[in-house]
């Protein structure tokens, strides 16, 4: 039986600097499902991807790494490659590597380590680690509460109870509790939502309540808002998104909504009626 095939990686050049600190060309080689694994790096390092498919994820990010497209990631940040395609990857990495240090150093997964917010004395922010994303859904509302004139979003829920929510006018965070298990192949049937402080909200709090009927894909909401003693109903379709784990946490709405055109567009069908999602 042949045993799998492991991450390669060959120096192409190597440049040293009388401060001790030296440049280095590398090709790195990634078969198909095997990573680099957790790892940061004491200088700047440059990766261009020739062939094949990469999802590099740092603790709050997820990106799709597109061919023939420069990838900085900065000195001290934990992150990780994976290949996903059917073939392996084929990088091309240029490093700065500080005197006394190595191309990369191995280090825990950022969910692996501990995490502890003290908030000093009268402190007016803590940090909040964010998970990883374990599922994701397009919405298309029908039906709305009045100031959230937003027909489409994108919502994706982390593996910690946290979740973002992405807009044409919309950008938060939050936590959220469902009823059931989130798996690409189980979807959600009721869940609880309270966004964090943010400015989609002045600075303040939302409650929604979300009940999917599975079949369908329809959703019913109830919002409720602070000092606000009526709750608003809302209502539309949502579709999950396949493979959560390559959305690109830091993108914009504008670069989500060309992404998922295709999904969005099945929603759009029907809320006209002419098909249902699922």
């Amino acid at each position: 039986m042949n045993e799998p095939e492991s991450p390669s990686t060959e120096i192409l050049a190597s440049i040293q600097s009388p401060d001790g600190s030296r440049f280095e060309v590398r090709r790195v080689i990634l078969p198909s499902g095997t990573s680099t694994g957790w790892h940061y790096h004491d200088g700047w390092q440059t990766g261009f991807l020739l062939r094949g498919a990469i999802s590099h994820s740092t603790e709050d990010r997820n990106t799709v790494f597109p061919i023939a497209t420069p990838l900085a990631e900065e000195p001290d940040i934990a992150h990780i490659a994976h290949s996903t395609g059917d073939d392996e990857a084929e990088l091309l990495v240029l490093s700065h590597i500080p005197a006394g240090s190595e191309a990369a150093v191995p280090c825990e997964a950022p969910s692996d380590r501990a995490s502890t917010v003290t908030p000093r004395p009268g402190a007016s922010s803590i940090s909040v680690p964010l998970g990883k994303p374990v599922f994701a859904q397009a919405f298309r509302y029908t039906a709305m509460y009045g100031p959230k004139p937003f027909p489409e979003a994108l919502l994706v829920y982390l593996d910690n109870g946290a979740y973002k929510i992405l807009s044409p006018g919309e950008e938060h965070y939050g936590s959220y509790v469902s009823a059931t298990a989130l798996a690409d192949d189980a979807p959600p049937r009721h869940v609880s939502f309270l966004s964090w402080p943010s400015d989609d909200w002045d600075r303040n709090v939302a409650s929604h309540t979300l009940t999917f009927n599975v079949d369908t894909g329809a959703y019913i909401q109830t919002l409720v808002l602070p000092g606000d003693p009526v709750p608003h109903a809302q209502a539309g379709y949502a579709l999950s998104i396949d493979d959560p784990t390559r959305i690109d946490m830091g993108a914009s709405w504008e670069q989500v909504r060309v992404s998922y055109a295709e999904l969005f567009e099945r929603l759009i069908e029907a809320e006209q009626g002419r098909a249902t999602p699922r």
